[in-house]
């Protein structure tokens, strides 16, 4: 059948990306892994409703960040999957143990913040600043106008102010 090879072309070039998505919007990897293949169900089913107004690329992006925000509200959960980047901190030469301790304390103090975000502004702040997405591009994810994903920025920035201020406190 051609869309069971077209689907299975899908999962292996897209695979990988969706499955990094729905791990950053659950942290959850069980529940990461149930939207990844929700995700590619739900592709099979609409593969034929895929109208190539956007690269296939975005419309699978946007239905698998449509699916884990689902499972996140549905799931009542209030976290993101962060952990791995700011797990990473890039040593240096030049930097001694002390700064790269608090450079590592600093990411994770943000991440915990963004935690906090109601998922909808946790992944706009995702998508925005950690994975460098153009407004353009959140849009099409979305499925938000520019202004819309600009007004949401602009709260989830200042929600997120006001929680890492009460952390200083």
């Amino acid at each position: 059948m051609e869309s069971q090879r077209d689907i299975r072309h899908i999962v292996d070039q897209y695979g990988d990306l969706v499955m990094t998505l729905c791990r950053k919007i659950l942290v959850d990897q069980h529940l990461a892994e149930e939207a990844t293949q929700d995700t590619f169900i739900k592709a099979y089913k609409n593969l034929d409703k895929f109208r190539e107004d956007s690269s296939l690329r975005t419309w699978i992006y946007r239905i698998a960040y449509n699916t884990a925000i689902d499972y996140r509200r549905r799931r009542k959960r209030k976290v993101m999957a962060m952990d791995e980047m700011t797990e990473r901190v890039s040593p240096t030469d030049l930097k001694d143990g002390q700064t790269r301790l608090k450079e590592k304390e600093e990411s994770r103090r943000v991440s915990q913040a963004i935690r906090k975000l109601p998922a909808d502004q946790a992944a706009l702040i995702n998508l925005y600043y950690l994975e460098e997405k153009k407004i353009k591009e959140v849009c099409e994810i979305t499925g938000l106008t520019e202004s819309n994903v600009k007004i949401r920025l602009f709260r989830a920035r200042k929600q997120l102010a006001e929680i890492l201020s009460q952390k200083n406190k």
